[in-house]
């Protein structure tokens, strides 16, 4: 089995919801908690976050903020926390989830590090029925000059990137539900 870092990317500003969408409560439990409930299995469990890294430390997660990289721009987006995590994380392949997904499927993991190793792929990328979902992903730390260039060329597009570096597509879409993002107050379980 693979050797896998979890990486749950906290590192948004929650615009939409007005507050950090991963330490919001469902079920009296952080949002960020019921994420990593999802990826056990992996040797390490990693926040990406920019702010409130207190308030996550404090719920006992290990935390890391975006890098500073000379000629890419500070708060690049998600693919900066990608950036950021292949140069933290212990292991060389890495999990990512987004904090705003608290239903992700239990075997999340295990799936994708499957395919990963019966396909010999260094990217997966999770695929709902209906689209890629690209913050779900699971790649090989092999890509980190390719997202480097990518970054220092100006461009922020996750699907962008992905797609030039081909992953192949893991079919959850018998679960498409339970990669949902939670955006706004009312898309909270009740």
């Amino acid at each position: 089995m693979l050797k896998i870092s979890a990486i749950i990317l906290c590192g948004g500003k929650s615009r939409r919801m007005g507050q950090d969408k991963g330490l919001m409560a469902i079920n009296n439990q952080a949002m960020v908690s019921h994420v990593a409930k999802g990826l056990s299995g992996a040797q390490e469990i990693l926040l990406n976050c920019n702010q409130h890294v207190e308030q996550y430390q404090a719920l006992g997660f290990e935390t890391f903020t975006d890098k500073e990289y000379g000629d890419i721009e500070a708060n690049a987006g998600p693919l900066l926390g990608i950036l950021s995590a292949m140069e933290t994380a212990k292991h060389d392949w890495l999990l990512f989830s987004p904090c705003d997904t608290p239903d992700i499927p239990a075997d999340y993991l295990k799936v994708m590090a499957q395919h990963a190793s019966d396909q010999l792929a260094f990217a997966c990328v999770v695929f709902d029925g209906q689209r890629q979902q690209h913050l779900h992903v699971l790649l090989h730390k092999r890509y980190k000059e390719s997202l480097m260039m990518y970054l220092l060329s100006g461009r922020r597009r996750t699907s962008e990137w992905l797609n030039s570096i081909k992953p192949i597509e893991v079919d959850f879409s018998q679960q498409a539900a339970a990669f949902a993002n939670i955006n706004a107050l009312e898309d909270l379980p009740a």
